[in-house]
């Protein structure tokens, strides 16, 4: 009997030990295993601590300009940037003008001048000819630029003046100049902005020329031509637009476009103040070249 209860004792004692190793071991697998990110922050290595460190002071001043740039755009806006700026500006509408291919408003420009040319020929023959001054008038009144033609209500002389020369030497050397110098601005402007660049330095160069002989050289009776002063424009925006372009001074001397028109624009301006007396019109031609330089300046404040 004494036996029995002993080996009873002992069979419970040995499932109990078991029971309690089986427990100890699924504790053991229970209890969550320390992880690096619970770790108190004094335990980090300092190598971590330095590389946080280094990131917030490096994020400040990208946050601060992000806060002088994109957040000062978002409530200060700049009219002329918002304006013109090529991200924001929408497309421009399509013109007839520059629709057409720029080699026939170049052959136009040539033909119309030369055609001019032709008539002022035609008109001088017939008058050494028949004494018929009737050409001549004609042309006089709506192709010259004067202050009588002007007083008189005949303010198309403005335009048609663009397209006018009466000497062979005035023709060739603005034509030669235009031939060589009026592709590259087209391409830069196309067609319509080009024809306003052409009329811009006609116009200019007339007006300049009224004001500085009517009141400066008190001569009222002085005509010129605009063309000139049409195709030094063309010349101008494009110096200032290829200033490391060479020009060839009377077709033989080089010199960079950026040294050459300040060079020619001073000599037309000492040639206007001393009086030269010439029949070149030295006032058209500085109106003519500023006002090409001015049409670059616009266009390029239109870009910022």
């Amino acid at each position: 009997m004494m036996s029995k209860r002993c080996l009873h004792l002992f069979n419970r004692s040995i499932i109990q030990s078991r029971c309690n190793s089986r427990l100890a071991h699924c504790n053991t697998l229970c209890r969550p295993n320390p992880s690096p990110q619970l770790r108190p922050f004094s335990s980090l290595p300092a190598r971590i601590i330095q590389f946080q460190t280094a990131s917030t002071t490096r994020s400040l001043p990208a946050f601060l300009q992000f806060a002088r740039t994109q957040l000062r755009n978002a409530t200060h806006r700049d009219l002329l940037r918002s304006r013109y700026s090529s991200p924001r500006r929408p497309p421009r509408r399509p013109n007839w003008l520059d629709s057409i291919n720029g080699n026939v408003i170049f052959v136009a420009v040539i033909a119309i001048n030369a055609g001019v040319f032709l008539l002022w020929q035609g008109a001088k023959s017939t008058y050494q000819t028949t004494r018929d001054p009737t050409l001549w008038i004609f042309l006089r009144n709506n192709f010259l630029v004067n202050w009588e033609n002007i007083t008189s209500g005949r303010v198309w002389t403005l335009i048609t003046s663009c397209f006018s020369h009466q000497d062979i030497e005035h023709i060739l050397f603005n034509g030669l100049s235009f031939y060589f110098m009026a592709p590259g601005v087209m391409q830069v402007l196309g067609n319509s902005r080009f024809l306003g660049l052409y009329f811009l330095g006609g116009i200019a160069s007339s007006v300049t020329s009224l004001v500085w002989n009517r009141f400066y050289k008190r001569e009222s009776n002085y005509s010129s031509h605009g063309a000139s002063g049409a195709i030094l424009a063309t010349i101008a925006f494009y110096a200032c637009a290829f200033p490391r372009t060479r020009f060839l001074i009377f077709f033989v001397i080089p010199c960079p476009a950026w040294a050459f028109l300040p060079g020619i624009l001073a000599f037309d301006v000492y040639r206007s103040v001393t009086d030269a007396r010439t029949t070149t019109d030295t006032a058209g031609h500085v109106g003519g070249m500023l006002s090409g330089i001015s049409f670059f300046l616009w266009r390029v404040a239109l870009r910022r």
